[in-house]
């Protein structure tokens, strides 16, 4: 196995101390619900408990696997709780390079990204553990956690951008972020200390966040909006983070109404359910706001700003290349699909497409930001501090950057990119399902909604099909719309007909006990 001269790693985890350090009497965090605090003695402490039990990871089981320092990959897949701070601290320490995954993976999924990465071993705070393998109690420095290792079958074989065993090649790797390749397989994002910093420095430096901020964060850690704009600001310069473990209306509320200065990490969806909570109530403490991950109306942005004071401050980014734009406008209410202009040191242009929008194209960025490349499977698309987004979008005469549509299919939910091609894959499996197609539809809080078009068997429903999926699928995955017809709807040229697709979902839904006889049956809602 090869070793690097120093952990790439350990820069992160000296940062991370270094800034927490020059403001020692303020809490680490504070985390809801419960209100726990974790101050600096104590973060330091677990950190030297949990790295004396990482480095041990399978003797427990007499199958030791952990080898500090030398960049092995380690899945790690948890809520917004106390271990996964002090998780990713010690594995940057110890020189482990963490893979991001979702906290909300079912286990079939888990089992998809340990055939696929091969990692050490997998840190997870709940039992979706694979088939085979080995379980371990970490103690009580990571508490809530658990260790889970693979088994390993057959000769080890290398894997492009990695080694069967578990090590990142790229010696510089940090992180793997996670996204989907073009055959719905995962694929991972290589990005190094000095491109996480270079981001975090952009973004804090554009938006205006502040060490003696703290920031409300209801988004997964482990979603690069969360970890870009939290975590690294927390390693970059000390600010301090509340996380909620749920994005609940009352643990926003509660987070919220505390002294400043705070800002708010959220969604579309999220500053909806805090307009609902909040009311008439005045947040005296929140002085910016920041939303990311999904098209933000402007009538939720001056909504915003008519009950609180503040508009919402849109931000867009991709995983493959960090921050991108931001609103600096002065009234902080952007046309909608608007998206603000370029952070420092951020170029775009635009690449026309055949038969686009004029002025219109895939956007291109290029900056210190853009990931090493995909694992497994390379692109072109990620490459030599280029990334061709999936995006389409155009440039105003301001200088401002507007979204119009995806180059792809990948569907959008709440900034959690979804695969359709994975979900038509699970819904082929059910007996009586014939055809199928998985399109995104608009939804004004989540971005998109994931919507299935099957024609299948008349014994086939919907229920049959969501608990098809239900064990195999994160829950924001899950179709929230269902339309059986009697044949997929095509356009004159023999494509899948999708401006049909989306009037199927577009109308109110009715409740109909019975498919009918009719090619197209009335959409049944799911709610998660």
């Amino acid at each position: 196995m090869r070793r690097m001269s120093g952990p790439a790693t350990r820069a992160l985890h000296d940062r991370l101390l270094a800034s927490l350090a020059s403001s020692p009497k303020r809490e680490v965090a504070r985390f809801l619900p419960g209100g726990r605090s974790l101050d600096l003695d104590t973060f330091e402490r677990r950190i030297l408990g949990a790295e004396r039990r990482l480095v041990r990871v399978g003797t427990a089981s007499g199958r030791p696997t952990a080898v500090p320092d030398t960049g092995q990959l380690v899945l790690l897949s948890c809520r917004n709780i106390e271990p996964y701070l002090v998780a990713i601290a010690t594995l940057w320490k110890r020189g482990f390079v963490p893979i991001l995954a979702d906290a909300d993976l079912a286990r079939a999924e888990i089992a998809d990204l340990v055939r696929t990465f091969r990692p050490a071993f997998c840190l997870l705070d709940r039992r979706v553990d694979p088939e085979g393998g080995n379980a371990e109690d970490l103690g009580d420095s990571l508490t809530g956690l658990h260790a889970f290792i693979p088994a390993r079958r057959g000769a080890a074989r290398p894997v492009s951008g990695l080694l069967a065993n578990g090590t990142v090649l790229h010696g510089d790797a940090a992180v793997v972020r996670l996204t989907s390749g073009s055959t719905g397989r995962p694929r991972g994002i290589l990005a190094t200390a000095g491109q996480l910093l270079a981001d975090a420095r952009h973004i804090t430096s554009a938006v205006g966040i502040r060490p003696a901020d703290t920031i409300v964060c209801a988004i997964p850690l482990g979603h690069a909006y969360g970890f870009g704009h939290v975590l690294m600001s927390l390693v970059l310069q000390g600010s301090r983070p509340i996380l909620l473990e749920q994005p609940l209306p009352a643990l926003l509320l509660e987070a919220l109404s505390g002294p400043g200065p705070l800002v708010f990490t959220g969604t579309p969806y999220l500053f909806s359910l805090l307009l609902q909570a909040a009311g008439r109530k005045k947040l005296k403490g929140l002085r910016l706001c920041l939303s990311a991950g999904a098209p933000l109306p402007a009538e939720l942005s001056r909504a915003c700003k008519d009950r609180l004071g503040l508009p919402i401050r849109t931000f867009y980014g991709a995983s493959e290349c960090g921050g991108v734009s931001y609103d600096r406008s002065r009234d902080g209410i952007l046309p909608d699909g608007c998206v603000g202009t370029l952070l420092p040191g951020v170029n775009v242009t635009v690449r026309a497409e055949r038969g686009g929008e004029e002025g219109a194209g895939r956007l291109c960025v290029e900056s210190d930001v853009v990931a090493l490349g995909y694992v497994p499977e390379g692109s072109p698309e990620l490459s030599a501090g280029r990334f061709v987004t999936g995006d389409l979008g155009r440039i105003d005469a301001e200088g401002r950057l507007h979204l119009v549509g995806r180059a792809d299919r990948m569907i959008n939910v709440g900034g959690r990119k979804v695969n359709p091609v994975e979900i038509e894959a699970v819904l082929r499996e059910v007996p009586g399902v014939r055809q199928v197609v998985v399109f995104g539809a608009p939804d004004r809080h989540r971005g998109q909604i994931v919507c299935a078009c099957l024609v299948a068997a008349r014994g086939v429903t919907r229920e049959a099909l969501l608990m098809a999926c239900a064990p195999r699928l994160a829950q924001f995955k899950l179709p929230r719309r269902i339309e059986f017809v009697e044949r997929i709807p095509v356009s004159p040229r023999g494509k899948t007909d999708r401006k049909t697709l989306l009037g199927l979902v577009a109308r109110p839904p009715d409740a109909p006990a019975r498919r009918p006889q009719s090619p197209r049956f009335t959409a049944s809602p799911h709610t998660s």
